[in-house]
């Protein structure tokens, strides 16, 4: 029998980016991977489906029933859940993530599942972001995810190991579009000289992959994790090298705006000041040296033409 993994957030960039490592690896054979997604007739399930995943049509605020469609589908039991939720947006907030996050982990110890891999934030470290919730909100939600993730599967005795990966700023943040000239402006205004941590998610759905094939190399494990570690200044020297100009901005009173009327990402950036991420990235590249740089993330993986492409 093939091992079952359900993926959360198939059809977003981290779900997606396990899926994808799942089906290149060398062992995609044994795996059969389930998607959900709120949308099964959405161009992006359906690109999903004709790759081989089944696709599971569900809602994070009602697990269970994304648990029974689930083993329908499969039609044998799950072996192991992929768990990452949205803290923000289409009706997210950091309290709807901390219950589905919960949930997620209730279900799949009910379900008897035997690898979970949840993908949370660092908070300043691998010794530090356990017991750190920061001021943020939804890196509160995340740290109580993922103290009930560690508390419930030891309380039920149950044999389900888990990982939990700490991504840092995401590198996907910036785009050529009017939300990724508001990151980077923010990151300008509010970092300043500061270095901000990056992370592509490519790498997040590789390690999460990884932790499947090899659980037992994974199992209890939690790892801050990021591939770059750059100030504005740097990193737009950089985008340079690689674009061809300047990092593209917006004006700075309105990221300011945005940082006041946005008050979960204006305590977010100034964090990110006071204190930081907190990523071993020397240590991690000694066993993972694939890990993207921001330089090689903009020629591999953004959405800008670059002058290597």
């Amino acid at each position: 029998m093939s091992r079952v993994i359900l993926v959360t957030g198939a059809t977003g960039k981290q779900g997606g980016a396990v899926i994808k490592t799942l089906l290149s690896s060398s062992r995609a054979s044994d795996f059969t991977l389930l998607g959900v997604t709120r949308n099964a007739q959405s161009a992006s399930a359906k690109k999903l489906a004709e790759r081989g995943v089944k696709i599971v049509q569900g809602d994070l605020n009602d697990v269970p029933a994304i648990f029974e469609s689930a083993k329908k589908i499969a039609a044998q039991p799950l072996h192991g859940v992929f768990s990452v939720q949205v803290p923000m947006g289409s009706g997210q907030t950091p309290k709807t993530e901390e219950a589905q996050g919960k949930a997620l982990v209730d279900a799949a110890l009910a379900n008897n599942v035997k690898m979970f891999v949840y993908s949370s934030v660092d908070r300043g470290g691998d010794s530090k972001s356990y017991d750190t919730p920061t001021p943020i909100p939804h890196f509160i939600s995340k740290q109580r995810i993922e103290h009930h993730l560690v508390d419930s599967a030891a309380k039920s005795g149950s044999t389900m190991q888990y990982t939990i990966l700490r991504p840092v700023a995401f590198m996907e943040n910036l785009t050529p579009d009017f939300m990724g000239k508001g990151f980077a402006t923010m990151w300008s205004v509010a970092v300043k000289e500061k270095p901000l941590q990056l992370i592509a998610t490519a790498d997040i759905g590789h390690l999460a992959g990884e932790a499947f094939i090899k659980p037992d190399e994974y199992a209890g494990k939690a790892i801050s994790l990021a591939g770059d570690e750059l100030t504005f200044e740097e990193a737009n020297k950089v985008f340079q090298q690689k674009v061809g100009y300047e990092m593209p901005q917006t004006f700075g009173f309105l990221a300011s705006g945005m940082l006041w009327a946005i008050k979960e990402v204006g305590i977010m950036f100034r964090w990110f000041y006071t204190d930081g991420y907190g990523a071993d990235i020397q240590g991690l590249k000694k066993t993972h040296p694939e890990l993207l740089s921001f330089g090689n993330w903009l020629v591999k993986e953004s959405k800008f033409d670059t002058v290597e492409k």
